[in-house]
């Protein structure tokens, strides 16, 4: 027998659930770029397209006043506090990319392999190459940090000392290794930010960031590289579209 669905105004209805709606609804529309940098939220218009309550709505805006994300001020109400930059999942460069998105080289060397390493790219040298960059949103009040990313590669290949401006990862990787981008496998962990991280994002050590492991292949299936990138969660998504498999007959 199928089960009654609740109405909203039900006695039963679950409101526990409601601050999480709301939290979930207004970060979601300053993630995809609906509410802007700088925009006021009015409570009343939340209350109502959303139809939760007020001291529901009021809870999820402190939520996320805490993360950062609004600004709430007495007389001048709520605003949206920073851009939200969504970096789809197996690219480095945002969708809608703001003028002043940059990638910064901070390392290039050689180091130890090390069995782990060795496996993911599927090679015996006992070194390989590592570097690593920093991607920046640069504006005229100054220079905020958005994530950093380490990638080892075979030392055979040279590493651009300074990108112009910042490539996609299908670019990146065909102008370094001279083929074209194939599978990328990911991974995406949350995890505590340690203290060399937390200088270089400019936050406290133990912060929340989400952590993306990388295998990059070529077209013929060679692994090229194997990645770790760390973006700070309060202002970095990962979007991913895709469709559905069909289940076999």
């Amino acid at each position: 027998m199928p089960q009654e669905m609740l109405r909203e105004d039900s006695p039963a209805r679950g409101a526990t659930n409601q601050t999480r709606r709301a939290y979930g609804l207004i970060r979601s529309l300053i993630r995809s770029g609906f509410l802007v940098d700088d925009e006021q939220l009015v409570e009343d218009r939340l209350v109502k397209t959303m139809g939760i309550p007020r001291a529901r709505v009021r809870e999820a805006l402190q939520q996320l006043a805490a993360e950062g994300l609004v600004e709430r001020r007495r007389r001048t109400g709520t605003r949206v506090r920073q851009e939200y930059f969504q970096v789809p999942v197996d690219d480095i460069l945002p969708w809608h990319t703001p003028p002043g998105f940059a990638v910064r080289q901070t390392d290039n060397r050689v180091v130890p392999s090390g069995p782990s390493i060795r496996s993911r790219l599927g090679t015996h040298d006992t070194h390989v190459g590592l570097v690593e960059h920093v991607f920046e949103h640069v504006t005229g009040s100054g220079v905020e940090p958005l994530g950093v990313r380490m990638a080892y590669y075979r030392e055979q290949y040279q590493q651009p000392k300074v990108w112009q401006r910042c490539p996609s990862l299908a670019d990146a990787f065909e102008f370094v290794y001279g083929v074209p981008l194939g599978k990328v496998d990911t991974v995406i962990d949350a995890v505590a930010c340690d203290t060399d991280t937390a200088r270089v994002l400019g936050l406290r050590e133990g912060s929340p960031v989400l952590m993306r492991e990388q295998v990059l292949r070529d077209v013929e299936g060679t692994v090229q590289e194997y990645t770790f990138s760390y973006y700070r969660a309060d202002r970095v998504s990962f979007p991913l579209s895709s469709a559905p498999e069909k289940a076999a007959l």
